[in-house]
């Protein structure tokens, strides 16, 4: 007798945020198979009521099992396998660090803008966050929050206006490769 996937149903519901989550995770080839692995893993190791509370999706528990599911890939992708040709029995891991500096780099500015996020009224802070991470539109926001569109548009365009203010020097300096010029 198998376990019953009808609770997987409402979770799959909002895939296309799912999706943008792991997109935002600068994941954007696999960021649909990354969706698909977390049903299987939710589906063997969760339970409806880890996941669903009063009828509704927990995004904290999704976030956070996205955000595995992504770990455990990119942590995979990282190694390349290499084959001994004496025959021998063993594999040998080596990470491929080609692009490491860039890639520390990017998380640098991203952790910098998300601080800075992170010093905003709630207001802002949350409604920037709902933009970025939902994949939402300003309509489809205003739709669901029942904030004035324009209020949203402004608050959006006012926060955008400080990030590109405060960053955009240190954005070049990723465009130009120039790593080590990062604050």
């Amino acid at each position: 007798m198998g376990k019953s996937a009808q609770w997987l149903e409402k979770v799959a519901e909002r895939h296309t945020e799912w999706v943008n989550i792991i997109k935002g995770f600068g994941e954007y080839e696999y960021a649909e198979d990354l969706v698909q692995e977390t049903y299987l893993i939710l589906y063997k190791y969760a339970n409806e009521e880890k996941v669903i509370k009063d009828g509704v999706v927990s995004r904290g528990y999704l976030y956070f099992s996205l955000r595995s599911s992504f770990f455990q890939f990119y942590k995979n992708k990282r190694k390349i396998k290499k084959v001994s040709i004496d025959n021998e029995e063993y594999t040998k891991e080596v990470e491929d660090n080609t692009n490491l500096d860039e890639e520390i780099a990017y998380n640098k500015i991203c952790t910098m803008i998300d601080d800075h996020i992170d010093e905003w009224r709630w207001y802002e802070r949350r409604l920037f966050q709902l933009y970025r991470d939902s994949g939402l539109s300003i309509r489809g926001i205003a739709k669901e929050t029942n904030i004035s569109w324009v209020s949203i548009f402004n608050t959006l365009k006012n926060a955008k206006h400080e990030l590109k203010e405060k960053f955009q020097e240190d954005y070049d300096d990723y465009i130009n490769n120039d790593f080590e010029q990062l604050k």
